[in-house]
């Protein structure tokens, strides 16, 4: 790569960018339509839920050894197959649909493909992103990255499949396929990566030799279960601030949307700032006061005013979306590249199997206390979090490292 293409990330990696973006839109179009599918056809609420649940089962059950086949195949590849794996579900739904015949089975299988495909894409995504970008660009790319599918999935494809839904039933499930054909379409000029030989010829092996790697690894292992419980507060504040909202603050469901979307906007601040704030004050900084700012964040909530909850809302996106961009590159540049699918799939098993725990947990705490005491607690447990992660971060030299030199032991 010369130092202009660097500068600049080059095609490859603005490829990958417009990829994941149409992608990501697909999956927001799924976020809102299927729900909304599956009550218009189903009038059984449990079976509404499975449906809308089964599209996270795929992470729990396979993130492992998917992760583990990212570093035998070759990733491209694997990131095609997955779009059109998820436009082909898509496209078989709709005959369903218009024939009459797409019900509580069919569209439980339909959530699980698409929940499937996004498996396979993000484990090979995230994993092929390092080969295309030096390293010292890492957080610069990741926060564009992070960017555009935070505008991608939680703005434009929410308030897409909303909108493509009261236009007929089919539609969302028609646009969603082909936006997955496009992503297709924009990774085949990819360079292609050639397929790694098996270390083992068990795969179980393969992960296990992942999931040690992060045991063993004090900062990999403390990052993993900070994840873990980043997401399960995230999550379980976001199970019950519709109820804050309406509550608490007395609004409607349009104040409800722009707090949310207020929210959106501060991971978009934020993921276009990471490079900028990794540069200026460093990783250890970074992390650790994204984690700050998001249980103060919290904190402000509690306040319990539009005004505080706006600017609440806001800065916990901000803090969320700079301690995902910069997490996420310092595991791309210390990871070892034969070992970056199997670590991804097992970070990712961690930091979303908490999140239906979270949930639970939050919506009891509302239930007993109130959806103001959820917030409060939260933001009590991050900022409890971020002493222990300051004090690993503090005692590990990789942080100040930038160059593809030191990445892992190769």
């Amino acid at each position: 790569m010369t130092t202009k293409a660097a500068a600049g990330f080059g095609s490859a990696y603005w490829r990958l960018l417009s990829s994941s973006t149409v992608s990501a839109m697909g999956d927001g179009i799924r976020f809102t339509a299927l729900p909304l599918l599956s009550v218009a056809l189903l009038a059984d609420p449990f079976q509404v839920a499975l449906v809308t649940a089964a599209t996270t089962v795929p992470w729990l059950v396979l993130g492992l050894p998917v992760g583990a086949y990212a570093d035998r195949a070759d990733r491209v590849r694997m990131m095609i197959g997955a779009d059109l794996f998820r436009a082909a579900g898509l496209l078989v739904a709709v005959v369903l649909l218009v024939t009459g015949h797409l019900t509580f089975v069919p569209l439980l299988l339909l959530a699980l493909v698409l929940g499937i495909g996004e498996v396979v894409f993000d484990c090979a995504s995230f994993a092929v992103l390092p080969s295309v970008v030096p390293a010292e660009r890492l957080e610069a790319a990741n926060g564009r990255l992070f960017t555009s599918q935070t505008v991608s999935r939680d703005m434009l494809g929410h308030l897409a499949g909303g909108l493509l839904f009261t236009l007929g039933r089919a539609v969302p499930l028609v646009v969603d396929a082909v936006s997955f054909v496009v992503s297709a379409l924009l990774l085949r000029k990819l360079p292609r990566q050639a397929p790694r030989p098996a270390e083992e010829r068990d795969l179980w092996r393969e992960i296990l030799d992942g999931a040690r790697y992060i045991v063993r690894d004090r900062l990999l292992a403390t990052l993993t279960a900070a994840a873990g419980v980043i997401n399960a507060v995230y999550l379980g504040q976001v199970a019950v601030f519709v109820l804050f909202v309406t509550d608490v603050l007395g609004l409607g469901p349009t104040g409800y949307s722009l707090l949310l979307a207020g929210g959106a906007l501060g991971g978009v601040v934020g993921g276009l700032a990471a490079e900028h704030l990794v540069r200026r004050f460093g990783r250890r900084t970074a992390l650790v006061g994204g984690l700050v700012l998001v249980g103060g964040a919290g904190a402000g909530v509690v306040a319990g005013t539009v005004v505080t909850t706006a600017l609440g809302y806001f800065a916990m996106g901000f803090g969320l979306m700079v301690w995902n961009v910069v997490a996420v590159s310092l595991r791309q540049v210390i990871v070892p590249e034969r070992l970056l699918g199997r670590t991804i799939g097992a970070y990712r098993v961690v930091a979303w199997g908490t999140m239906p725990l979270g949930a639970a947990a939050f919506g009891a705490l509302a239930q007993v206390w109130g959806s103001r005491w959820a917030f409060g607690v939260g933001a009590v447990a991050i900022l409890v979090l971020a002493v222990p992660v300051a004090l690993v971060l503090a005692g590990d030299v990789r942080l100040t490292v930038q160059g593809k030199d030191h990445r892992g032991d190769e």
